[in-house]
């Protein structure tokens, strides 16, 4: 018996349900999206031959620019809000709920404390990178040492909340800063009450010679 030829037809492939999960999928990112905030400071970091990935969580990292002003700075919102909290009631000052939403979003800080209030109630980025550009930074002197505050009330607020951990701590420093803060910085790292040893120096993957 002659085989029996079946007719040939294109399968036929409905992509609406593809189309409208696409839009779907980036209406939501964009809806639930954070951008981060500019950045107080720009630093020119120095390179490396190798570099191990920085985590993004539970992080402080302490900024030195190339005027060798000093800047603070932590990941967690709920961290930096418990340490402004604490920072206001070292130094003094009182925060609106208003300006702690504003410092919890914020990136780096370097100004001195008490400078606080009036920074955050500008509601201007461009205001605000104004006075960043202004300032000589957070106050690191044996008289005024206001960064071994930030970083031991950092430390004491986050080993609180995880069974007495330290949070990770990062250098950030630019290539031209001068080494005299950054080994000051390092100093108040390992001095007695914040006994930092061990920390992330953050650098650029230097491109291979060969």
């Amino acid at each position: 018996m002659p085989k029996i030829k079946m007719p040939r037809s294109s399968p036929s492939l409905d992509m609406t349900p593809m189309v409208d999960l696409a839009f779907l999928l980036v209406t939501f990112f964009m809806l639930t999206a954070q951008f981060r905030p500019e950045e107080a400071v720009t630093v020119d970091t120095p390179s490396s031959m190798s570099q191990q990935p920085i985590p993004t969580e539970n992080l402080m990292t302490i900024i030195v620019d190339s005027a060798g002003r000093v800047f603070w700075d932590f990941t967690d919102k709920k961290v930096r809000a418990e340490v402004i909290k604490e920072m206001a009631n070292r130094y003094k000052f009182q925060l609106t709920d208003d300006q702690m939403v504003r410092f919890t979003n914020l990136n780096a800080i370097g100004i001195p404390a008490q400078q606080l209030p009036a920074y955050l109630d500008l509601n201007s980025p461009t205001e605000r990178k104004e006075v960043d550009r202004a300032s000589r930074g957070i106050p690191y002197d044996d008289a005024n040492n206001q960064l071994l505050d930030w970083i031991r009330v950092t430390q004491l607020i986050f080993s609180s909340g995880s069974g007495g951990k330290n949070p990770l701590v990062a250098l950030k420093g630019d290539g031209n800063a001068n080494y005299s803060t950054v080994n000051q910085v390092i100093k108040i790292f390992q001095g007695p009450t914040v006994k930092i040893n061990r920390f992330k120096m953050i650098t650029d993957l230097e491109e291979s010679r060969m």
